[in-house]
């Protein structure tokens, strides 16, 4: 099948779907919240960070996102393509991952766009559209810490969270794009609004008018708590394990998140998040991510990681024996 520029206008409001406040009425729970229940993604090519070319732009002209949306269709068409029964093998010591897994996924084609913007980057604020870390020494977070101590391998408490199957992906599911967190499901009461990411598969359950514990242990996904300002929904979430640390967005016990999730229309939320964390960041950062619901018919599948996650227990069974080769010579 060959993709090209028809199949963006056929696929046109789906692909690059615009994301701006509408003077519509929007569907509304029994008890009179704006209704976010069901199937979403955020199936976009826009990177969380801006490409470093691109400087302070933040939006792509209608012709530069057509361009990108075409090429990204003639990649995908590329993917489809039988392979060469007579390649050659992969080079001695060359690098093999699990790239063929990408074919399993949908593939991410459109622009995010946000009030009649096509974003270049998911990250609004800086204008510069990157995440501002601090220089590595300033940095004490799990992931750079334990890069620094030499140890990781030691055993399976030295590693990354997705690594052990713990959890996987961002701190908060909605908080990537593309194929690390593109679809969620939402279920909402008066008290409280549950969101089940894809990957990871997790759910997380945000107390409505809560208060977090004055003495709250770290937990996976932290401690959320939420109010409603108007009609958006503002969610705080702190108190989140070190492991979570991890890049791009790398975290402490001080990391904290400030999430708006905004009903646009019946078939659109923005979500917009703040990151602040004083012992990494220069400053927060403020990121905007468009919505769509997913097709009537269409579910999540759960996300399995364990029933084939031999990798962890090869790596350190592949540290072991570098140990002992060393030794022996």
């Amino acid at each position: 099948m060959k993709f090209h520029y028809s199949a963006f206008l056929y696929f046109g409001g789906f692909l690059i779907a615009p994301i701006a406040v509408l003077s519509q009425e929007l569907p509304r729970t029994e008890f009179d919240y704006p209704n976010f229940q069901g199937y979403w993604n955020n199936l976009y090519q826009t990177p969380l960070q801006r490409p470093i070319d691109l400087g302070e732009k933040r939006r792509y002209t209608d012709e530069e996102a057509i361009a990108l949306v075409n090429q990204a269709l003639q990649e995908l068409d590329a993917r489809a393509s039988q392979l060469d029964p007579d390649r050659a093998p992969p080079e001695a010591g060359s690098r093999v991952t699990n790239q063929a897994d990408d074919d399993f996924d949908e593939f991410p084609i459109g622009i995010a766009r946000v009030n009649d913007e096509y974003r270049t980057s998911l990250i609004i604020d800086p204008p510069n559209g990157r995440i501002p870390l601090k220089e590595p020494p300033e940095r004490n977070d799990f992931f750079t810490t334990l890069n620094r101590s030499g140890r990781y391998l030691d055993g399976p408490e030295f590693g990354w969270a997705a690594e052990r199957c713990l959890i996987a992906g961002p701190q908060l599911s909605m908080m990537f794009q593309r194929g690390l967190s593109p679809y969620a499901q939402i279920v909402q009461t008066k008290d409280y609004l549950m969101i089940l990411g894809e990957y990871p598969y997790d759910a997380r359950i945000i107390r409505i008018n809560g208060e977090h514990p004055d003495h709250g242990f770290p937990k996976w996904m932290g401690d959320s708590i939420g109010y409603w300002e108007d009609d958006t929904l503002v969610i705080h979430t702190n108190n989140f394990r070190d492991e979570h640390s991890y890049p791009p967005i790398l975290s402490t016990e001080t990391f904290e998140v400030e999430e708006r999730l905004s009903l646009t229309s019946e078939g659109n939320i923005l979500y917009k998040y703040t990151v602040t964390d004083p012992q990494l960041y220069t400053q927060p950062f403020t990121a905007e991510i468009p919505f769509t619901r997913m097709e009537q018919g269409r579910v999540l599948y759960e996300y399995a990681c364990h029933e084939g996650n031999y990798s962890w227990g090869n790596s350190l069974r592949g540290a072991r024996t570098q140990e002992r080769i060393a030794a022996e010579n």
